[in-house]
């Protein structure tokens, strides 16, 4: 079972910075012309801490000290401020979809110990070791922890609830809107007899990790090392699986090539012949020139994911490469519009009941099968990992 820990965050001290205007997205999804938008938007912002100051600059040791740096000189400046004791947080987001609806995501922001996979924390993305190695440099260079892996379990808000914690409960740190409009709302639970009886309440719910499989690696890579001695713990967000504001959604898929004889309607109907149920979840297939192509297919934990066989359905037929992974359909079309030879696939969704059955069957996807909306931003907490925790 996950066990998470309660830790002295740090975070933006509210009577000197905006919290909102720390606060960035995750690393991953930062293109170069994102990157600067950040910068352009506050002094304080916390992709100073991940990739830098300069959207140019190659990833490597130097930008990772540097981060590191900056992270340390806002500490140093009071722009940000440490718990005194160890804390919990309740943390919220209030988001809009891009389809205009509005969500809100609620969970338990704070650390969890890293343990070989299956031992309380569950995955269901294929690890690549070249992203471990780039992060294992990062935590080594920098010393810091700022991204946040994200957990999922079911449950969580009836276990806390006997131990009188809800969502609202704790001394509210802030509630500020970051670049993008998205709310941030956390609340600190410092207690003491509050914080263990919720890291105990917590050990007893099986958890899978939704996003960030390669940052909780890291930290098994890490948890031995002696001048990292707290980089065995690794921040993480907690949240209930079945809860609205969680969303679940595809990332479709576009093969493009231009070498052989393969034409688009060969590809398409090959996989119209091998992977078309007939019934069950609706899907498509698109290529140049051509009305999309509707397939059905049952989802079921009794053979592997569509987007496997999918893969494994390519691989067969040979000379497609890798495909791009676009979770917005428009994207995909426009990767599309842009090839002679190109098929593009629109998947349906994992349903929460597949994703969990899956995993806790022990089953691994093919890198970018799901898309877990929203995500965990960076800034919110951080956390040094070149001294050990203390109370």
């Amino acid at each position: 079972m996950p066990k998470m820990r309660a830790i002295r965050g740090l975070r933006a001290n509210p009577e000197v910075v905006n919290p909102g205007d720390v606060i960035c997205p995750p690393y991953d999804v930062i293109a170069p012309d994102l990157h600067q938008k950040l910068l352009d938007h506050s002094p304080d912002n916390a992709v100073r801490w991940i990739l830098g100051e300069n959207p140019q600059s190659p990833v490597g040791e130097d930008v990772f000290r540097g981060c590191g740096t900056a992270l340390r000189r806002a500490f140093e400046e009071g722009r940000l401020i440490r718990e005194e004791s160890r804390s919990f947080y309740r943390y919220s987001i209030r988001y809009r979809s891009e389809s205009g609806e509005n969500h809100q995501l609620d969970g338990v922001l704070a650390a969890v110990e890293s343990r070989p996979w299956g031992d309380g924390v569950l995955r269901h993305e294929e690890i690549r070791p070249d992203t471990v190695k780039r992060l294992v440099e990062q935590a080594r260079c920098t010393r810091i922890d700022t991204g946040v892996v994200m957990l999922t379990c079911e449950g969580l808000e009836t276990a806390l609830a006997k131990v009188g914690v809800g969502s609202g409960s704790g001394e509210l740190v802030f509630e500020k809107q970051d670049w993008n409009g998205t709310t941030h709302i956390l609340h600190r639970l410092d207690d003491p007899q509050q914080v263990t009886a919720m890291e105990q309440s917590m050990e007893d719910l099986p958890s899978a990790v939704a996003d960030g499989h390669h940052r909780y690696t890291t930290a098994l890579e890490l948890k031995d090392d002696p001048e990292l001695p707290a980089a065995g713990m690794v921040l993480a967000f907690l949240c209930d699986l079945n809860q609205e504001g969680l969303r679940i959604l595809p990332t479709h898929r576009v093969w493009s090539w231009d070498q052989g004889d393969l034409t688009p309607e060969q590809v398409r109907d090959r996989i119209v012949e091998a992977l078309d149920d007939g019934d069950g979840d609706r899907w498509s297939i698109e290529i140049p020139g051509a009305d999309p192509t509707v397939l059905y297919c049952r989802q079921d934990a009794s053979r592997p994911t569509l987007a496997r066989r999918l893969a494994d359905t390519v691989e067969q037929i040979g000379g497609l490469g890798a495909p791009a992974t676009p979770h917005v359909i428009e994207d995909g079309r426009k990767i599309l519009d842009s090839v002679e030879r190109g098929v593009f696939c629109i998947l349906p969704p994992i349903s929460r009941e597949e994703f969990w059955t899956r995993v806790l069957a022990g089953e691994i996807f093919p890198p970018k099968t799901t898309f877990f909306e929203p995500k965990i931003s960076t800034g919110v907490v951080a956390r040094f990992i070149d001294e050990q925790e203390t109370s």
